[in-house]
Order: C-alpha cells, then structure tokens, then sequence
C-alpha cells in the first residue's frame, strides 16, 4: 500500500487530510501572489489548519483520511459494458481498445476489473423487483467498507473516493470520521420520545466510474475546471451514510446501532435561529461523541428509464436502520424505503391531495410500519412529498430527485432545493420536472452537476477558499446570497483571471 499512500500525498490532492504518520499528513500548503496551490493541508484537522483555526483533532485520535486519487475518463475501457445494446466486444490486437484486465490494485488506484461491468443493479428490473435492486445495491457499497468503519483507502474490494473539498464551510468535514453537517432533527420529528433537538451528520462514497469526473475536474487540483454539462457515465454508484445523535431511548429503532465517532456541532449552533432556516455546523464541540447509523442513500446511474415522463437516467434509493432485525453484522440491519427514478411531473399538489400516488417512487411497507409505530410527526407528514420517495433524515417538504436535480454551476443565484413557500402549482412543479444527465436544473448557460450536490459543494468551496486566500475576505454565505449579486459577478470577473497574472497586476485587481 505504500505505492498508494506517497501518491496521495502528492498526485492530485485536492484539500483533504494526507495519509501520514498517526493518518494526518504534514502541512504542504504553499501559495504567492499570482495563485493559490492547494494541497492537503488546507483540509488537514491537525493545529492549526481547520476550517477557520476552529476544527481540532482532539488528541488521541486518528484523523479522518480523503481518498482523492481519482481516475480519469481517460481510464475508462473503450468497449461497451456488458448490458448495453452495443454488440462490439474487445479484441487484443485493436489499437482503439484498451486493454483489461489491466494492472491495478488498490496501490495504482486502477481496479482489476472492468469499471464498466461492475454494475450488478443492471441485471434486476427496478420495477418488477425493488426488494432485489435495494439488497444488490447494499451489498455492491457495504463489500470491504462495513468492516473498515468506512475508511475506504483500506477497502481491498474495489475503490471507492470521496468528494473533495467538503470540509470549507460551516457545515464541513469533522476530523474523525470526515461527516458533515446534515441537518437538524426536530424534538419529535421521528420518535415521540424524541424531547431534544439531535443532529445529523453524513458521509458520502463514489465508485471508480463516478470518480471519474472529479479527476476530469479537478485534473488541475490549484485551479479546477467546471466548463461544461456533467454527465456521470453509465455504472456510476454513489452511495452517503448518515449518523444521528440520537439514542435508542430517544429513537427506538436505533437499538444496538453500529456507530462512528464524530466531532459535531454544539446543540446552540446546530438550533434553529430566528434569521436563519436551520442551524448550522459552525461551532463544534471539542470533544467527539459516537453517532448511531440510522439512513443509507444510494444513487446509481441507469438508463433504462426515458428522460422526461418516465424517468431521469437515475434511481435513488434509501434504507432505514431496524433494530429488530436480528443480522450479525449490525450495519446489515437495514430495510429498504423505497426507490425513486423520477419525479413524477404530471403529479401536483392537487392530485396528490385527492389521494392520487406516485408512479416513479417505490415506498416499502415494511419501513413506513416502522416510522409510524415509534409516533414521531415525521410519521404523519409521511415520507416525500405528495408520496415521493425520501429518508427519515430528509426534509419532507421535498423528495429525493427533487433536491438533487437543482445541483447546477450558478455562481450569482444558488438554486434552492425547495420551492418558494408562496409558489403557485406551476412553479411548485419545476421542482419536479425530470432532468436528465447533463441537462441544469435553471437551463440557459447554467452548467449541470447531474445531480451531484457533493460535486456542487465541493467546487463553491474551494472557490470561496481561494478568493479568501488571495485577499478577498468572501464568505460562502455571502457568497450565495442574492442580496450580493453584483458583489458576487465581480469577483467571478477577478478570480476569472487570476492565474498566469504578475504580481502588479494581481495587486491592481485587489
């Protein structure tokens, strides 16, 4: 693994913790006037490098790891995966063919085998059979990482990686396990035992196929590229983890929960605020605590849906932890709530509320019998909106797709997840059209992320770090806001331009 560890350290690293001695790397970050190298450090939890100064490994424990060795689309094989329509198959004397299996391992951050028929969910019909696509789909993610605690540079399955830059903002990476700031839960929202407001926190995994966007991204790691519609190819998994505060007293469903420590906010900073929508991560504790597992979501890439009416080129799908199942492995013990491959377009507010269902989402029984028989408020709301597919974690006010097909580049205006709260049906409705890969949620000259908020994230951060590091003190909620629009279009124009400048020119732009 040597081989694995030293690239890390220095090929491609693009803001996260280096594997070092104790799991925390050495500082490398440098910087000048003319522009920003980031490398590892500028995530690293260790005295004095977290975000702000403010996140601490507390001492004692070992530091949160990024995988972030990313391959390209150059590495894809160029013959067709073994469902597609395609009849071509791969020849050893072809030139335009690569060759596989090729060289790899874990140490050359190549897998072994064909990327491109690691795809088990394409062998089941997610319509006929969803209990079966849901359990392939747990077993394809919990294969080398369950018995790791998630630490996915040891998994010796296949490689998995992580999405950059997700610890720059309030809401960011803690220093342990790399979890970030989900959203608040609510006294009540899932169990009427629940007398406190608990937080949730999560982490996010991609496949070699969906890892290589990030490495086209972010092929230059000081100045990362989005120009162009993101289109995650055919085979991508992505897969997010997310950990409660809450006990089994509180939420009783969570009995005998797996765990992963954490260094999560304080409960006054995780409230609610009167100006604001929701608390956030900003002040953290200085101590970790254990989070018990309670939501799983998966995103795969399929095509077997029609983009528009039929579907989104995706299915989303989300389980729930039961702890009256009985599994050996605790992290097993989790059932399906359902799936979703679209939006459902032709289903408003009002035919939903005259009991009309959705036609692209699956909802277990099993799990909506487990949410009411603990009486929480989340129960009554029901999962997603109008019957939409969403976890037990998420906002019920929206549905999975939903959220996710606002993720778009748009620097000026961030979208919002959810509709206006005073939007009349038409508008309500452009929150759940079906966009298809490489198609923006807002159009025009909007580039797509292809559903991927963490890839969104991950670049507004970085952005807002490199402003900050060259002098221009911007933070991301500023940055975000559209009271500073103009604000906003002008530092785009500077940092635009940055790179390759002299130092008296850089001084002429500050």
């Amino acid at each position: 693994m040597a081989g694995f560890f030293s690239r890390l350290a220095t090929k491609r690293v693009l803001g996260g913790v280096a594997a070092g001695v104790g799991g925390v790397g050495t500082a490398q970050y440098q910087s000048n006037k003319q522009a920003s190298i980031c490398t590892e450090c500028v995530a690293e939890f260790n005295k004095p490098y977290g975000y702000k100064g403010q996140i601490v490994l507390p001492e004692g424990w070992v530091g949160f790891q990024l995988k972030n060795d990313y391959p390209v689309p150059e590495d894809i094989p160029k013959w067709p995966a073994k469902n597609s329509q395609q009849s071509t198959s791969p020849t050893s004397n072809s030139d335009s063919i690569i060759s596989w299996p090729r060289p790899g391992g874990p140490d050359k951050g190549i897998p072994s085998f064909n990327p491109r028929d690691d795809a088990p969910w394409l062998d089941i019909d997610f319509r006929t059979d969803p209990e079966t696509y849901c359990k392939v789909i747990k077993e394809y993610c919990w294969a080398g990482n369950t018995n790791t605690n998630f630490k996915v540079h040891e998994n010796p399955i296949r490689p998995w990686y992580h999405a950059p830059w997700m610890h720059w903002n309030d809401n960011g990476r803690e220093p342990i396990s790399g979890l970030t700031f989900e959203r608040p839960t609510q006294p009540g929202e899932l169990s009427k035992d629940q007398k406190r407001l608990t937080q949730a926190w999560a982490i996010g995994f991609y496949n070699w196929m969906g890892a290589t966007v990030f490495g086209d991204m972010w092929r230059d790691p000081a100045n990362p590229k989005w120009d162009k519609h993101v289109v995650f190819p055919l085979g991508t998994c992505v897969f997010k983890v997310l950990m409660t505060e809450a006990t089994e007293q509180e939420v009783p469903c969570l009995k005998g929960a797996p765990t992963l420590h954490a260094v999560i906010a304080t409960a006054e900073s995780a409230a609610n605020k009167p100006d604001k929508k929701s608390g956030s991560g900003a002040v953290r504790k200085k101590d970790p605590e254990p989070l018990r597992l309670l939501q799983v979501d998966f995103a795969v890439r399929d095509d077997r849906t029609k983009v528009g009416l039929d579907g989104n080129g995706w299915v989303f799908g989300t389980f729930m932890y039961d702890g009256n199942r009985k599994d050996a492995n605790p992290w097993d013990r989790i059932i399906p709530v359902g799936l979703m491959w679209g939006n459902d377009p032709e289903l408003t507010p009002d035919l939903a509320e005259k009991g009309q269902k959705p036609r692209q989402s699956w909802i277990n029984k099993e799990a909506t019998d487990l949410l009411t028989s603990m009486g929480g408020e989340r129960a009554a709301h029901g999962w997603g909106v109008g019957g939409r597919l969403n976890g037990p974690v998420d906002n019920f006010k929206s549905a999975c797709a939903s959220c996710h097909s606002t993720a778009e580049y748009n620097l000026v205006d961030k979208t919002d997840m959810l509709p206006p709260s005073n939007a009349d049906s038409k508008e309500f409705m452009r929150w759940y059209r079906n966009i298809g890969p490489g198609q923006s949620f807002s159009g025009g000259t909007l580039w797509s992320a292809d559903y991927s908020l963490q890839l969104q994230r991950g670049f507004f951060n970085y952005r807002t770090w490199r402003n900050q590091a060259n002098g221009w003190t911007h933070e991301a909620k500023k940055f975000f806001s559209p009271t500073l629009r103009l604000e906003a279009q002008i530092l785009e124009q500077k940092t635009n331009t940055i790179r390759g400048m002299t130092d008296e020119e850089i001084e002429k732009k500050k």
